[in-house]
This record gives C-alpha cells, sequence and structure tokens, in this order.
C-alpha cells in the first residue's frame, strides 16, 4: 500500500499543473489554497475508501487526473457485462512482469477516466487495450516496429519525414466505433501507446509498467522527434471526412497529457528501487543486444528513464549512494561518442540473411488462397510459400478466437533481387468448431534474400 504522503506529492503537483494553465488563475496565493484544498479532498477520499462518483460529464481536468492517479489502489470489482464479455475477467493469474491479475487490470480498465481512454468499455476495444495473453507483447511489438523505421532514418536530410498516418474502423481496426455508431479513427501510434498507458495506470508498480514508460519516454525523445512526423496535426474533431471518420478524443492533448502524468506518478507512486532496478535492466539489455535497432532504443530508453524519472524521483537523494551503477552508465552513454555510435548504427541496415524457403505440409493446401489474398495487398507479389506444418489456434483464455499460418511472400527489390518477408493469415472461429474465410491478418518482422 502506497504511503498518503506520496499520493499527496502527485495530487500537488496534478492541481498546481492544471491550475497553471488557467490564466485566470495564475496567483501563486490561490494556487496554493486550491492545492490543499484538493489535496485534502482527496486524502479524506482514500482514507475512507468511499465509492460516491459524480457525473463524469461535470470532471474538471485536474479531478480526471487525480482519478488515475489513485485508480490502482482501488478495489474493483468486474462487472457481469465485462464477465459476459471477457474470458480473462474474472481470471486469478498474473501476467508475467505484472503484479497483478487479469481480474484486477481488467475491472481497473472498467473505471479509467474516460477524458483520457474514451474508448469504453475496455472490452469492446481488444485491440487497443491489447487484451489476452496472446497480445501481451503486442504493444511492445508495434512500437518496435515503429522504432525500426525511426531510428533507421537519417537526421537532418531531405528526405523528409517517417509520417504516422490514422488507424480507423475502415482500415483493418473494426472495433473503432462509437456506442452511437461513428466510425472513429486514431494515430497509429496509440496501438501501442494507448494499452501501455492503460496498463500502467492500472498497475504501476511492476516491471512491464516501468518498461513501458521507458519506451514512450524514448518515443517522444528528440532523435525520434527529429524525423517522425503525423499525417494531421490534430487529434479531436474530424479526422477523415472522406471516410466518415472522427478522433474519440475531446480536446486533443489527452494523449501527451496522459504520458506526462505517468512520468509524474513514476516520480512518487513507483517503488524508486523498481525503477532503478529497470534503468539497469534496460542498459544492461543494451550491452549484450546484437540487433542495432534494439540495441539504439534500449539505450534511448534507459537515459530518459534515469534522467527524467530516477533522478527527479523523491526518495533520489535519499538512495543515491545504492544508485552508483545507473550512475557509471548514465554518465559514460549520456550525449557522449559512444552514446552517438549506437544510436547511429541503427540507420544503416544491414544485409538480410538468404535462405531456401521451405514450404510446409499447408502449403499446397493453402498456396493459391494465400496467393489472391497477398496479392490483395501489394499487388507485385510473385510467389508465396506457407510456412506451417499445422494450424496455430490462438485463444482468448480458453475460448478459440482463430487459428493461423505464416508465409513467405516473395518479390523482387528496388535492386532486382529476390526477397521474402513474413506475413499472417487467419480464420476467424465461428463457434461450433467451426472456421471463417482466410483472410489477411498481419505483417511479421522478417526479410530474407531468397536462395535460388
Amino acid at each position: 500500500m502506497i504511503k498518503i504522503n506520496q499520493i499527496i506529492t502527485v495530487l500537488a503537483a496534478i492541481v498546481l499543473t492544471f491550475a497553471i494553465a488557467t490564466p485566470a488563475e495564475a496567483q501563486l496565493g490561490g494556487l496554493l489554497n486550491k492545492a490543499q484544498k484538493a489535496i485534502k479532498k482527496n486524502v479524506e477520499k482514500i482514507a475512507d475508501n468511499t465509492t460516491a462518483t459524480q457525473d463524469d460529464s461535470r470532471k474538471s481536468k485536474r479531478e480526471r487526473a487525480e482519478s488515475l492517479v489513485v485508480l490502482h489502489q482501488e478495489d474493483f470489482k468486474p462487472s457481469k457485462a465485462a464477465l459476459a464479455a471477457n474470458p480473462l475477467a474474472n481470471s486469478k493469474t498474473v501476467p508475467e512482469r505484472f503484479s497483478k491479475s487479469y481480474k484486477d487490470l481488467y475491472a481497473a480498465y472498467e473505471h479509467l477516466d474516460s477524458h483520457y481512454f474514451p474508448l469504453q468499455p475496455y472490452y469492446k476495444y481488444p485491440t487497443l487495450y491489447a487484451l489476452g495473453e496472446e497480445q501481451l507483447i503486442y504493444p511492445w511489438a508495434r512500437l518496435l516496429k515503429e522504432a525500426k523505421k525511426i531510428l533507421a532514418f537519417p537526421v537532418g536530410t531531405t528526405l523528409g519525414d517517417i509520417t504516422i498516418g490514422l488507424v480507423g474502423y475502415d482500415d483493418g481496426v473494426k472495433e473503432l466505433v462509437s456506442a452511437d455508431g461513428q466510425k472513429l479513427a486514431m494515430h497509429a501510434d496509440e496501438l501501442f501507446r494507448y494499452p501501455m498507458a492503460a496498463r500502467f495506470f492500472a498497475d504501476p508498480n511492476c516491471d512491464e509498467s516501468v518498461w513501458n514508460l521507458a519506451m514512450l519516454l524514448a518515443y517522444n525523445n528528440g532523435r525520434f522527434r527529429a524525423v517522425k512526423a503525423y499525417t494531421t496535426t490534430q487529434n479531436s474533431g474530424v479526422a477523415d471526412a472522406k471516410r466518415g471518420w472522427m478522433f474519440p478524443y475531446s480536446d486533443g492533448g489527452e494523449c501527451n497529457e496522459r504520458e506526462a502524468l505517468m512520468k509524474l506518478m513514476a516520480r512518487s507512486v513507483v517503488d524508486i528501487n523498481l525503477i532503478a532496478k529497470c534503468v539497469l535492466q534496460l542498459y544492461q539489455g543494451m550491452d549484450t543486444e546484437k540487433e542495432a535497432t534494439k540495441k539504439a532504443l534500449y539505450l534511448i530508453a534507459a537515459n530518459e528513464l534515469y534522467k527524467q524519472v530516477l533522478m527527479e524521483h523523491d526518495k533520489f537523494s535519499a538512495n543515491s549512494s545504492k544508485l552508483n551503477k545507473q550512475l557509471m552508465y548514465y554518465t559514460r552513454y549520456n550525449g557522449t561518442p559512444e552514446y552517438s555510435e549506437i544510436v547511429d548504427a541503427a540507420i544503416v541496415k544491414p544485409e538480410p540473411p538468404t535462405m531456401a524457403l521451405k514450404p510446409g505440409a499447408l502449403d499446397k493446401q493453402l498456396n493459391a488462397q494465400v496467393l489472391r489474398i497477398i496479392r490483395q495487398q501489394y499487388p507485385d507479389i510473385i510467389r508465396v510459400v506457407v510456412i506451417n506444418d499445422a494450424w496455430k489456434v490462438h485463444t482468448n483464455g480458453i475460448v478459440p478466437t482463430d487459428r493461423a499460418v505464416m508465409a513467405w511472400a516473395v518479390y523482387r527489390n528496388k535492386k532486382g533481387k529476390l526477397e521474402a518477408h513474413d506475413y499472417s493469415f487467419c480464420q476467424d472461429y465461428q463457434g461450433g468448431g467451426r472456421y471463417g474465410a482466410l483472410r489477411y491478418k498481419g505483417v511479421g518482422t522478417t526479410t530474407v534474400y531468397v536462395k535460388q
């Protein structure tokens, strides 16, 4: 249980942050009075463990932020609707790298403030919340995929930017629709930013959440900002009039505010020993990692977590003598030639390996279907090779969701050389042991030269 004074520290900062943003309340005396009143109100609420709530639409932004700070302390129970919709809503299994069970995590998701997490109820948005065991790693995989593109792109050139587009209802994310039927869209990086934030507020004191925070800090690092750009700078209102898409957010700043609040919480609410451990893990991971993108990402994340969270933690001074290993790493790699060498190495893409494409047992049965489907996405595909000997069945808890196969798609690169990239295809579960038609599911992470 977190001490009340830690909550007070965060709530005070929240009150001052949102008050300072309002010109009419810019006098320091008034701000401090408001802070004291708000802190007293919230501490009394925590101590009494009251459950009274006010009309959600009438909450101030400050009150909404405060509700996220204390969310992880509440003992929520899953609703009947959640139990009916999500097989893991009542599971006491604790996922790897978390400290809470699926039941506790998902019960907290039902109470995430709708200003910062407008996609509610959570169980209707399994992709955006990365629900289920299979999707635990998806946010990390999606961030890594984006990082590969960004870190491979040189800074200070005339080549343009790495553009981050929109994902929406008619663009492969069918769940992006509001309760009243309005088609929605979000920036593509929300596919990892949104679930990482949800996990943090539900369970901040675990390895998963601290690593996620470190990755989001890295994603907002200057190296990333220098080359990434969004197809639209807005994040509220109309997203794409032609497609009939709207953003789910009300004012557009929610995503950045959400992540700023995560950082603020980590400085007081998260155990400093956990922060220190994760900083060290990231640096050590950088030391041993051979793949250039991951190595650079670990280093940037370690530096940002050390600088923005560990050094700013309210218990840093009292524990600084125990943090010499972290200090040594940071001193060695903060803005030094060694840092530049590691980060710049990600720009140079190594040649992919050359291999013979071996068909699996399912190739003969599925090859023609897979080729037809992949050519709808990529018309230049020459041929495909189905890799699997048998279907891989994916489940949500004990309930099947689909069965999938992987296939190599062969094409000629810009130099005329044969390359292959892996893609996945699946049949959605229809119930009663039946599966639907084969469809495109997603892109893998491996590219190879084809041995002839």
